[in-house]
């Protein structure tokens, strides 16, 4: 059994729920005691080296493995498949076109419509440290059309997004039009379509196994 790796709460250690599925319950009882409805891999028991690497990586420069992805690993040439599309999509390789923040916008929104808690929580607090204000991601999670720090952009984006997720046949030719009024081109347009439609599939996903946000995604930040 790998040794688990420990996270700060208040003050106090506590063995960290994202290294394995059966994670004892904090004091409160409130912590859920799986990530995963299906088995969990321990990350030292990966045999695709992507897969390890990423998890490494991950676990060095945020100080945690991510309670969605470690409930992928379960079949892991999948998730090293997976991942080699969704994070270029969410602008991981430095690609120019849309903005972090819209990248964000848009994954947040979806994830917000589906009502999925790890995706929902994490894309929110995502965007809050992109925008450099945590109460604007979970804003925006809530219902984007309350928020006025949107840019116009940003807006026709989060609806395409919604349009996408709930109800793609009622997307139009002027949908489209409004876009390139403001400066999106066709290959921005799809790249919006595609995060927002992948997004919704991750969403399914992470609802299906009921797979919990990781506490370091919850809560207002120090400051």
């Amino acid at each position: 059994m790998a040794e688990l790796l420990a996270v700060t709460v208040v003050g106090r250690m506590l063995p960290s729920m994202t290294t394995t599925a059966d994670a004892p319950v904090a004091a409160n009882g409130l912590t859920p005691t799986r990530i995963s409805r299906l088995e969990v891999p321990e990350v030292d028991e990966l045999k695709n080296p992507g897969v390890r690497g990423f998890f490494t990586k991950q676990l060095r420069e945020e100080g945690l493995t991510s309670n969605w992805f470690r409930a992928l690993s379960l079949n892991e040439d999948d998730l090293g498949r997976l991942n080699a599309y969704l994070l270029p999509l969410l602008g991981t390789d430095g690609r120019g076109g849309l903005t972090a923040r819209e990248r964000e916008v848009i994954a947040t929104v979806v994830s917000g419509e589906n009502r999925c808690a790890y995706c929902h929580t994490n894309h929110a607090n995502k965007l809050g440290k992109v925008a450099g204000d945590w109460s604007f991601g979970q804003r925006v999670a809530i219902d984007h059309h309350q928020v006025a720090e949107l840019t116009e952009r940003e807006r026709a984006l989060a609806d395409l997004a919604v349009a996408v997720n709930n109800d793609p046949q009622s997307i139009r030719d002027s949908d489209f039009d409004r876009l390139r009024q403001l400066g999106l081109d066709d290959h921005l347009i799809l790249e919006g379509i595609s995060i927002a439609a992948f997004i919704g599939a991750t969403n399914r996903i992470g609802i299906a196994l009921s797979v919990p946000p990781n506490p370091e995604y919850t809560g207002v930040p120090n400051h």
